[in-house]
């Protein structure tokens, strides 16, 4: 059984599942949750290690806004529009050397990996490391190599912050909040997220967008008229982040009859609310222009302050692609999916 028959046979059966914490699958229940941050938080309290530096992803409101908004114009569309000669340049030098090479390291890694350090201002040269990191944090690695790779991160982040820096991270080093200056420690941990956000989601994209065009060949004169488009349908049909697992109760509430006690976690899965039948019209096919909204970069006031950076990109790569390959056909044999429940993506990706 395949992740989405799952998700079917939850929404019909047990749409608002208990097995030690709330799982939810329809869209109106994960909008709910989503949308009803004083009833959900995304405060985890004690319950979690803050080893990966998660910043303001786990707070509430009015500190998470205080927060995001530091970074918040950065990532405007007129304001990203501004990297969009970056974008394509660097394109366009990375599709000339991927024949017969693994698609995700050497072109759906390495795109997002050169455009948000450029915004943060980070070195070319800890561009490796910092996608080690951000891979050992999203959950598609982990060894005893770990503690290490954290501790390196932590410190090369220490360093650049105290030397002549440019991007996000010169501005994360002025800046106050209300009350008082960030502590180096929040600076840090600021950075180590839109890290994670600026590139794990636009490489899962990447790749799911060549798995839809490998499974609907006829599809690709569509793509490139309406590319947007496109790429909207891919975030709903192969949501790159299938759920969303820091949701915790402030108080006893209900989610479709379901009696939710205060200081339950509640897990919302993206990925089943984009398929739900009750939203979409044959949400099992894929097609271009559907006008509903998916949920694919959240909804509420954590929804991914980098969306408007992951649509230009992912619009960028899609006509480079197709422009580059003659037809797109996936090398299943060579081929590999990402081993994590979470994120929906490849870890290897090879065309025959």
């Amino acid at each position: 059984m395949n992740i989405f028959s799952e998700y079917y046979n939850m929404r019909l059966n047990d749409p608002v599942h208990y097995d030690g914490a709330w799982h939810v699958y329809k869209y109106s229940d994960v909008k709910h949750v989503l949308m009803n941050d004083k009833i959900f938080s995304s405060n985890p309290g004690n319950r979690y290690s803050n080893a990966g530096g998660i910043s303001f992803i786990t707070m509430d409101n009015p500190e998470h806004k205080e927060f995001r908004d530091i970074s918040a114009p950065y990532f405007l569309p007129s304001k990203i529009n501004d990297y969009k000669d970056f974008i394509e340049e660097t394109s366009n030098d990375l599709i000339k050397n991927i024949d017969n090479k693994d698609i995700i390291s050497e072109y759906a890694v390495r795109l997002p990996v050169n455009v948000i350090s450029k915004i943060l201002g980070i070195p070319d040269s800890d561009m490796p490391l910092f996608k080690l990191w951000s891979d050992y944090i999203i959950g598609n690695k982990r060894d005893e190599n770990f503690n290490y790779v954290n501790n390196r991160m932590v410190s090369r982040l220490l360093e650049i912050f105290k030397s002549d820096s440019h991007g996000i991270i010169n501005v994360l080093a002025g800046s106050s909040l209300k009350n008082r200056k960030l502590t180096m420690d929040e600076k840090i941990k600021y950075i180590m997220l839109l890290i994670i956000g600026g590139n794990e989601t636009t490489t899962n994209l990447i790749g799911n967008m060549i798995r839809v065009i490998d499974e609907n060949p006829d599809i690709i004169d569509d793509a490139l008229k309406n590319r947007s488009g496109f790429v909207e349908e891919t975030l709903r049909y192969y949501s790159p982040i299938q759920f969303l697992p820091h949701r915790f109760a402030a108080e006893d509430s209900y989610i479709n009859n379901k009696k939710i006690k205060k200081g339950d976690q509640v897990i919302v899965y993206l990925g089943s609310a984009n398929r739900d039948e009750t939203f979409f019209d044959e949400p099992d096919l894929f097609k271009i222009g559907r006008r509903e909204m998916h949920l694919a970069f959240g909804i509420g006031i954590h929804m991914c302050i980098g969306a408007p950076l992951a649509r230009l990109e992912a619009s960028i790569a899609l006509n480079d692609i197709l422009n580059h390959f003659k037809r797109i056909k996936i090398d299943y044999k060579k081929s590999r999916l990402l081993d994590n429940k979470m994120v929906l993506g490849y870890d290897k990706l090879f065309l025959s």
